[in-house]
């Protein structure tokens, strides 16, 4: 027994300065290792630049709806087309109406009318018994020759302003409008016209040519027919 004892000799522990010395070892050890460059590969710059097409080939973008082949756009016929167009429409009329009125103030606002006094040919020129309508539609007025002389008459209605027509055959100015009937004379004797026609001015040029005055008139109903600037004598 006591041999068997003495054979099986247990270790001894290890002392504390022991200890100390492989704990230093081991740490030594870990920082040499940790100082050595390192194996691994760093990543190229070709990898690195081809990752990244593949994760912006990975994003899908939505797919977008293509309108029909018939598609008519703005003039498709809807609540938010007819309002797009009725104020584009405003607006280019407002531009349009803005530069046509600009350029109207550019121009002064006369009226072209013909002169009141005008030569009326020669008095060799007239038949007696004649009523001339060469200057009705210039000057709305007639001019009648006489055996005595000549008067010349406004070609005016004195109902509402219309021209009237002298029928030969029947020997009056009839107005087409509201039928109102004038005698040779411009007397007024049927339809609405109140009183007869006014006579003009008439009188001979210095070149001896009939000049009439439109501006200087004379009426009936107050006597002015009897005036001498009413009726030019010539025999």
């Amino acid at each position: 027994m006591d041999n068997q004892n003495a054979a099986k000799v247990e270790p001894s522990p290890l002392s504390s300065s022991e200890t100390t010395t492989s704990t230093r070892d081991v740490a030594a050890k870990t920082e040499v290792e940790s100082l050595k460059p390192s194996t691994a590969q760093p990543i190229k710059p070709a990898a690195a630049a081809t990752a990244k097409p593949a994760a912006a080939q990975a994003v899908k973008k939505p797919k977008q709806d293509k309108p029909p082949e018939n598609d008519l756009g703005i003039w498709r016929i809807s609540r938010r087309n007819f309002f797009s167009v009725a104020g584009w429409a405003a607006f280019f009329v407002f531009l349009a109406t803005s530069t046509i009125g600009t350029l109207r103030m550019m121009f002064p606002r006369i009226l072209y009318e013909p002169p009141s006094a005008f030569k009326a040919g020669f008095p060799e020129d007239y038949l007696v018994g004649e009523v001339s309508e060469k200057y009705k539609d210039d000057f709305r007025v007639w001019i009648v020759r006489e055996p005595e002389g000549f008067y010349a008459l406004s070609a005016i209605c004195t109902h509402l302003g219309c021209t009237p027509r002298w029928l030969a055959a029947d020997n009056k100015f009839k107005c087409p409008c509201h039928g109102s009937g004038f005698r040779r004379t411009g007397v007024n004797f049927e339809g609405p016209a109140p009183r007869p026609l006014e006579r003009l001015k008439i009188s001979l040029a210095d070149d001896g040519q009939i000049l009439v005055d439109r501006n200087i008139k004379f009426r009936f109903e107050n006597g002015d027919w009897i005036k001498p600037e009413c009726y030019l004598k010539y025999s």
